[in-house]
């Protein structure tokens, strides 16, 4: 998402660069610094192994090598006008950064843990910070807005994610698969419902027997072991079709075949997924998450079910298949083409960066 952002940004003129450190467990022993130009952004990547900053003392250091980073880069490569931290551990690498050089930063938030409540206590000193000294905070949906708006008194504008159209569009010569087919892409498992979506669509194919049906599981999921025998309890482990890691073009192809999405997540600050699959025409069936009640905003999109329950996500599956030749993928597709393209997003953005640096 952040490279489509910044290749997004420097196709409308912005000199958009990436820097990443990643000091974590998965990294190499000596530290190592790369450049090399990804999806036609330049992107510089440093790798060191760091303990996880699992205490004050640890987080201290993590942010110190990051912004010893920064400072490095912009030695070299000269100082940025504005820079956009990517989540609460960036914007905090950002706060301290200003104590030794003043560049103005964007904080915008994604991630899950608002919602979930699951920031570590010893992460709120930092987060008071990133609040402080951000000249702007942005964040992906409404509802993620109003897990971070207590932390601060500062306004919080939503700017969605986008998707990329020369890749998420309507396929009007596609040829749908002849099994009904249901997709679902995402991991992990609990997170995603994915237990919860196997035990919605048994219910419904129990329902639809002489229905031919499949269903998609797209990604690398973890816990598929356990989903396949989960499956073949359900008998229904025959009709799930496990992709794994598969690439953006990859994905598209396989919604232009397919008839409806299926998001069963317990928690989505946005919902990409969504997003991409109502953009190739697709009606969605997504639990009223943060994200889904965001981009849902029409029953001509698809339908809401409740969150965590097999009984309503089978129902709203039900609904869908029922009424699924009243959907109009020409419809669905201009809803996200006039609130999720990658020019009106990108267009947020820089009027962003504009009220910064004025």
């Amino acid at each position: 998402m952040f490279h489509h952002l910044a290749k997004g940004l420097r196709d409308e003129g912005i000199d958009a660069r990436i820097l990443y450190s990643d000091y974590s467990t998965r990294g190499r022993i000596f530290k190592k610094t790369t450049f090399v130009v990804e999806e036609e952004v330049p992107t510089w990547r440093t790798s060191q192994f760091f303990p996880p900053k699992g205490n004050s003392f640890l987080m201290n250091m993590w942010i110190n090598k990051y912004v010893r980073d920064i400072l490095n880069y912009i030695q070299k490569e000269g100082k940025p006008d504005v820079i956009h931290a990517q989540s609460y551990l960036a914007a905090a690498v950002c706060a301290v950064l200003q104590k030794q050089i003043n560049i103005p930063f964007i904080y915008t938030e994604r991630l899950s843990t608002f919602i979930l409540e699951k920031i570590p206590k010893h992460h709120y000193p930092f987060l008071q910070g990133c609040f402080e000294k951000a000249s702007a905070i942005t964040c992906v949906s409404p509802g993620l807005l109003d897990r971070m708006q207590p932390h601060t008194n500062k306004r919080i504008k939503v700017i969605p994610n986008f998707f990329d159209e020369q890749i998420f569009h309507l396929e009007p010569n596609a040829k749908k698969n002849d099994a009904f087919t249901w997709v679902s892409i995402g991991e992990p498992a609990h997170v995603k419902g994915l237990d919860i979506l196997l035990s919605s669509y048994a219910a419904l194919k129990e329902k639809l027997k002489d229905v031919p049906m499949q269903l998609i599981l797209i990604d690398q999921i973890p816990e598929k072991e356990e989903l396949i025998k989960f499956a073949d309890s359900l008998g229904i482990g025959n009709q799930i079709v496990w992709t794994g890691l598969i690439t953006q073009s990859e994905i598209a192809d396989i919604l232009h075949k397919s008839h409806v999405l299926v998001s069963a997540s317990r928690v989505e600050t946005f919902g990409k997924a969504i997003m991409e699959a109502q953009a190739c025409g697709l009606p969605v069936v997504a639990t009223k998450t943060d994200g889904a009640d965001y981009i849902i905003s029409s029953p001509k999109q698809g339908e809401l079910a409740e969150v965590g329950s097999p009984e309503s996500l089978m129902r709203a599956m039900g609904k869908v298949f029922t009424d699924y030749a009243s959907y109009n993928g020409d419809l669905i597709h201009t809803f996200m083409e006039k609130r999720f393209s990658r020019k009106v997003v990108t267009g947020q953005w820089i009027e962003c960066y504009k009220s910064v640096l004025a």
